[in-house]
């Protein structure tokens, strides 16, 4: 009974000294997948703060039991971001997202499943810091890689509808004009030449020539399809 009462108090003393040994646990494949369960069937049920619970617990024990760099880890961390995203708390695990897309981008490759939606997440951080210089080469990973089944037309317009705005929110004008131009081909051939849409983009394609101050492109676009823009140029 002494010998039981002093290993009791050799436990709650190293618990004081240092209390995260007592949250240290001998994670198994078992408790690892009993935790990745129940993860799913809280997000089933959209549940978020409940499948944040336990997909803390599954990457902490596959942070354990698997290397960083391998498929399982990535596809965790991969899960437990998107919990994140959908409860409206993605900023806070900005760091963990921007990892996360990069060990899939090199471990699991460019056009796989688990990197498309961590680069979609790392996008949606960077569009909410608006650091649009460094979304750009993401919008373009995923032009590269949707221009290379003719099936994703659909994609690649929204794609490319993105990659416009990011090339004029940083004054790229020359690469906007580019990127225009290939989404303006593409809408005619999805909606027609008279979409609305297709004007819009026309518009947009107009205003970038007058602040290029190229000024015959602009007259052309202006008079073929009657947008009736008016371009001043501010002489500086």
């Amino acid at each position: 009974m002494g010998r039981s009462l002093h290993h009791i108090l050799f436990l709650l003393l190293i618990f004081f000294i240092n209390p995260a040994a007592a949250d240290e646990t001998p994670w198994s494949e078992k408790k690892l997948g009993k935790a990745i369960i129940h993860a799913d069937k809280a997000a089933g049920r959209k549940n978020w703060p409940r499948a944040i619970i336990y997909g803390e617990q599954a990457l902490r024990a596959s942070s354990v039991l698997d290397q960083q760099t391998d498929a399982r880890y990535i596809n965790l961390l991969k899960n437990l971001n998107r919990y994140y995203d959908k409860a409206g708390r993605l900023q806070e695990v900005a760091a963990r997202v921007r990892t996360a897309y990069f060990l899939s981008r090199e471990y699991l490759g460019q056009s796989h499943e688990t990197t498309m939606i961590n680069r979609m997440l790392y996008y949606k951080i960077l569009i909410a810091q608006k650091a649009y210089e460094k979304a750009i080469p993401l919008v373009l990973e995923n032009i590269a890689i949707v221009k290379k089944d003719d099936e994703l037309k659909y994609k690649l317009h929204h794609y490319l509808a993105q990659l416009f705005s990011l090339y004029g929110l940083t004054e790229q004008l020359a690469e906007q004009e580019n990127a225009l131009l290939e989404l303006l081909e593409l809408n005619e051939k999805l909606f027609g030449r008279n979409d609305e849409s297709s004007t819009k983009i026309r518009m947009i394609l107009a205003k970038n020539y007058c602040r290029q101050k190229k000024i015959s492109e602009f007259a052309k676009i202006n008079k073929e399809y009657n947008l009736q823009y008016t371009c001043v140029i501010n002489e500086r």
